[in-house]
């Protein structure tokens, strides 16, 4: 019998320190993040202040650090989520769209060795574009209509 409780209070400290630890993981992931973020704004900003320089590598440049940011964001967002203990697919799928649309902006000719292979390539991005859009619709979109149905029958 005492067997038994001493696996039980094991078991119960185990997951206590595991708890803890993924804690203290993603709070420091996400100060980790805030730092990143500071540094994209202070890219942005060091870019726009040399205005006379500008050109349309530094338009890309801006786009894929704005976007860069977002996608540090939506992280944020996923991280807090999960210490929360609330969902986080619908947020993982953003920062998926978000990814392959940074993706796709800068998906440029000259970093590629042959059309094909710039051609398959697009390709990916593109079906990976519209399996996320997909599975955002199913989450994001068609559940809650699934829900406010469900709450109307409830009613009726």
């Amino acid at each position: 019998m005492d067997l038994d409780k001493a696996k039980s209070n094991y078991i119960y400290f185990v997951g206590i320190f595991l708890d803890l630890f993924l804690m203290i993981l993603g709070l420091s992931l996400l100060v980790l993040l805030a730092v990143i973020m500071a540094t994209g704004i202070q890219d942005i900003f060091n870019t726009f202040t040399n205005i006379a320089d500008f050109e349309v590598v530094d338009a890309l440049n801006v786009v894929d650090s704005l976007l860069l940011g977002l996608i540090v964001l939506e992280v944020f967002r996923n991280i807090s989520a999960y210490l929360k203990g609330l969902s986080a697919v619908p947020v993982a799928i953003n920062v998926g769209l978000l990814a392959v649309t940074r993706q796709i902006v800068l998906h440029r000719p000259d970093n590629f060795g042959s059309e094909t292979s710039y051609l398959l390539v697009g390709t990916t991005y593109v079906v990976m574009l519209g399996m996320l859009l997909a599975a955002y619709y199913v989450t994001i979109v068609a559940k809650p209509r699934e829900e406010v149905q469900q709450k109307t029958e409830q009613v009726i």
